[in-house]
């Protein structure tokens, strides 16, 4: 090492060269005195190493007990006796260790060994050399055997005894204690498990049955769980529990209503949506519903809105020609515009002084223009036939002040935001209180009160089956503290009712072979079975696949006019046929009975689509299939289709467990 080295050369800057010199003269010998020093420690530490070694073999001249073996210098111990002297050799080490710690920092580790060991006792000097050394100390090993023989003759004396002798018999016939036998009934679980189910059915009629006004805040609860009713926001009415009844504090249906109801709809009871979100639509609070599909959300809606119509005077709903409709309702397609309008229809086949209007595309403008200059009440239609409309001057919305959005997740999917937007600004009615929740519950209870005059405050329902950020900024924008209606799993729309299949195809080539093979199953031969692809240049070579098998078929997409998609629709709602479809036919069609889905094609990238379609089967509280043609292809969806399995209880195909897509591997973001 170079004497420069000795010392940073940061502190010699300044000295002059006298003092450097001495600076590193001093280093120098220093370094040499911390050498010597060093080298005489490991003379000492070896001359101290043999030292031990020479007291060490003194034992070895010493006779061993008959449990080892003595093979010159080293002596090998049995495991079991190893095993005995853990516990003793455990705290040798531990008082070596402390001992170590306590010496000065500056004497070596021999010495440290040496220290320690002048104060351990016999017994731990002995594990140690048995340890480390292989020598065993014969008068400890001794002590052990004693030791050990009379623990094994302690338990001798507290051993079992197997044999019987007379004090011990139990003979019942000399007992007095048996001589009167009796018997003990064995506990019933299954009686208290009888006794739940009876006292929950008990509730549950108890709820249903008893009178109104015995009804309390607990058997309301019962009722709600009873159907999965979940509310949120406050001055939520109870629901009902027959369309008859009316809800406390509320006015009860129109007497007209409920005979369509039960005369011309054929309905028994109300279902769980519309028991909750027919009381809250007579309270003319703002309203979210979100419900699976096929649930009745068309009757949940549609009968308070018919309510509140059928209260106004005649002289309001006769000025409709002149100031426009009274209510509004806007859906994503034309054919769901078209069934709602159809369900309207049924609702008020007993008034027939209020009349709807269905305002959708495919159809001549000027003609719905020329109804609409009539007098309509209810306009039902799509977002941009209905924007074109107010545009042209062809309608007005100036005391509109009752707007229902139908399945608004989906209209914000299509696109249909903009439009939406700009008919609820152009709409009549004041928006209650924003930054109020108690002035805007009295500017409900105002209108309440005064049912004889058009509302004030626009009254707004929207249905939607998810709830992305898009649809929540409309209902921050345009509803003011909505009670928040949901039915079953709080996610509703899962679709847990539906079983879904996936077949996993090498090729694209091979899904009309496979698709032969599902519809011509014999389950589904007469049965509604609805095929999605997603183009529809597609769309016609299905339709002709499903020919050539047998079967009958219609196709729908947008390509069609609005005559043929209505004629298809006729043709499929008859039963025995197969529909080909784009997405058009994917969302709000309420057509029953539909037994099986197929998924031709997979929606390339969002998750709605595929929950959307497979949607069409399992509705109503009946069971569904589902069935996907899968390939490599359709990478960009599995991420999102295994979570969808994952979260409806569906099993998740081993190979599409393990694709790198469906882990997030192999692709980028997945819309979801």
């Amino acid at each position: 090492m170079q004497p420069e080295t000795l010392i940073d050369p940061a502190l010699l800057e300044g000295l002059s060269e006298s003092e450097r010199k001495e600076a590193l003269a001093a280093a120098e010998a220093a370094k040499r005195a911390e050498e010597r020093a060093e080298q005489r420690a490991i003379e000492r530490a070896l001359r101290q190493k043999e030292l031990e070694r020479q007291q060490f073999e003194k034992p070895l001249q010493k006779p061993h007990s008959n449990n080892t073996i003595n093979s010159g210098r080293v002596v090998y111990v049995p495991k079991r006796e190893r095993k005995q002297q853990t516990a003793i050799k455990d705290e040798t080490s531990e008082l070596v260790k402390k001992q170590k710690q306590s010496e000065p920092a500056e004497s070596s580790l021999l010495s440290k060994t040496t220290t320690a060991g002048s104060n351990l006792t016999q017994k731990q000097r002995a594990v140690i050399n048995e340890t480390y050394l292989g020598v065993k100390d014969v008068s400890v090993n001794q002590e052990m055997e004693a030791k050990q023989k009379q623990q094994r003759g302690t338990k001798k004396r507290t051993m079992f005894k197997f044999q019987w002798d007379d004090t011990d018999d139990t003979f019942e016939a000399d007992d007095p204690l048996y001589a009167t036998p009796f018997f003990v009934k064995p506990p019933s679980f299954q009686s208290k498990k009888v006794k739940l189910l009876e006292k929950e059915v008990t509730n549950r009629e108890s709820a249903m049955q008893k009178p109104l006004s015995q009804m309390t805040n607990r058997d309301w609860r019962i009722l709600r769980e009873n159907y999965e009713i979940h509310v949120r926001g406050g001055q939520a009415p109870p629901p009902l529990r027959s369309f008859e009844e009316a809800s406390p504090g509320l006015p009860s249906i129109h007497p007209l209503l409920i005979k369509a109801l039960y005369d011309v709809m054929k309905f028994k009871e109300p279902s769980p949506i519309q028991r909750q979100a027919i009381p809250v639509g007579l309270q003319r609070r703002d309203m979210i519903g979100i419900a699976e599909t096929g649930s009745g959300k068309t009757v949940a809606f549609g009968v308070p809105l018919c309510h509140y119509l059928m209260q106004l005077p005649c002289t309001v709903l006769q000025r409709v020609a002149e100031e426009g409709p009274l209510a509004l309702v806007l859906a994503p397609t034309r054919e769901l515009a078209l069934q709602i309008d159809g369900e309207f229809r049924k609702l008020l086949s007993l008034t027939p002084n209020l009349i709807t209007c269905p305002i959708v595309g495919g159809q001549a403008i000027q003609q719905q223009a020329q109804q609409v200059r009539k007098g309509v009440h209810i306009v039902v239609g799509t977002p941009g036939r209905i924007n074109d409309c107010i545009e042209m001057a062809y309608l007005v919305l100036n005391q509109c002040c009752y707007v229902v959005l139908d399945e608004a997740d989906r209209m914000v999917d299509m696109g249909f935001l903009p439009q939406v937007q700009s008919i609820l600004d152009s709409m009549g009615g004041m928006l209650k209180s924003a930054d109020d929740e108690l002035r805007a519950y009295q500017q409900e209870q105002e209108d309440l009160q005064n049912q004889n005059a058009v509302a004030r405050y626009r009254i707004t329902a929207m249905f939607s089956a998810t709830m992305p950020p898009e649809v929540e900024k409309i209902a921050q924008t345009y509803l003011r503290y909505p009670a928040v209606v949901s039915i079953g799993d709080q996610k509703s729309g899962k679709n847990s009712r539906i079983v879904q299949e996936l077949v996993w195809l090498a090729s694209p080539a091979l899904k009309e072979k496979a698709l032969m093979q599902q519809i011509s199953n014999p389950r589904f031969l007469y049965e509604k079975v609805i095929v999605f692809v997603n183009e529809k240049k597609h769309a016609e070579h299905v339709g002709r696949i499903v020919e050539r098998a047998g079967r009958q078929v219609v196709v729908l997409h947008g390509g069609k006019t609005q005559e043929q998609r209505e004629e298809s629709l006729a043709t499929f709602r008859r039963g025995g046929v197969v529909m080909v479809a784009t997405d058009v036919a994917g969302r709000g069609l309420d057509v029953p009975d539909v037994a099986h889905v197929i998924n031709y094609d997979l929606p390339s990238r969002s998750i709605e689509n595929y929950t959307h379609r497979i949607g069409r089967t399992g509705r109503a509280g009946k069971e569904g299939l589902a069935t996907s043609l899968i390939t490599e292809e359709d990478a960009g969806i599995m991420a999102a289709l295994k979570a969808y399995l994952e979260s409806t209880g569906n099993k998740v195909p081993e190979r599409l467990a393990r694709h790198p897509a469906a882990n997030g591997t192999d692709h980028g973001d997945l819309i979801l």
